[in-house]
């Protein structure tokens, strides 16, 4: 898939736009450094809208990223449901006001040609794990704990 662009994404907002897509996560450049696995595909969908009066875009992405486990050093799948609302801003004065009202307030600057491909990648970037481990089943772990 080629990536998408929303030529004016305050105008796509007022107008409950919608789209959507899928690539795979290894083009994902700064991604793949993370991936002990390069195998499966991102799916979003993007929809416009008004919220609270304030332009909008409601984001669902669906992966599933093999990273490296830092406990076992294993592969180990991190399944990724992502649902949020992205507020767009005019400027950037218009931002800092509204995360002036609401801090937890997620807000970007609306820009002329806005790669819905990046704002994507952002947002799985921003949800992967710190420190990526399996929450049970890892073996060297449990290896390592048996022979105390």
């Amino acid at each position: 898939m080629s990536a998408q662009t929303v030529m004016d994404p305050i105008r796509f907002a007022r107008e409950a736009g919608s789209l959507g897509g899928e690539f795979a996560l290894a083009e994902v450049d700064r991604l793949r450094d993370e991936l002990a696995e390069e195998g499966g595909l991102v799916t979003y969908r993007l929809v416009g809208a008004l919220v609270g009066g304030r332009p909008a875009l409601r984001l669902h992405i669906d992966a599933n990223p093999t990273l490296r486990c830092q406990r076992c050093l294993g592969p180990y799948v991190h399944p990724l449901r992502l649902d949020g609302v992205i507020f767009l801003a005019r400027n950037d004065a218009e931002m800092e006001r509204w995360e002036n009202i609401d801090p937890l307030l997620d807000v970007i600057v609306a820009v002329e040609h806005m790669d819905v491909r990046l704002l994507v990648e952002d947002e799985i970037l921003l949800s992967l794990p710190v420190v990526p481990r399996h929450e049970e089943d890892c073996l060297r772990h449990d290896d390592v704990l048996g022979e105390y």
